[in-house]
């Protein structure tokens, strides 16, 4: 069911057809905005890898219990 959805967006973005100066700034700017979105992305991983190597077996299960509970919360709303 979920590629379905990523389908329409992997077509669009390997059908690039952009025209004009202004399409061609919109994706230079989206561009970016990409590029840093994915450079803090990088530095959140790094930062969360290091502070949850630093947690007891207490934190960590309870931590894991916390990610579970969400994980099926979130199946349930899902239709």
């Amino acid at each position: 069911m979920g590629f379905e959805a990523l389908q329409g967006v992997i077509q669009s973005i390997t059908s690039f057809n952009v025209s004009g100066v202004s399409g061609w700034l919109a994706v230079i700017g989206f561009s970016i905005i990409v590029i840093v979105a994915i450079g803090y992305g990088i530095y959140g991983a790094i930062k969360l890898a290091k502070w949850m190597s630093m947690l007891r077996v207490k934190e960590f299960s309870l931590l894991l219990l916390a990610i579970g509970a969400a994980l099926m919360g979130i199946a349930v709303a899902l239709p």
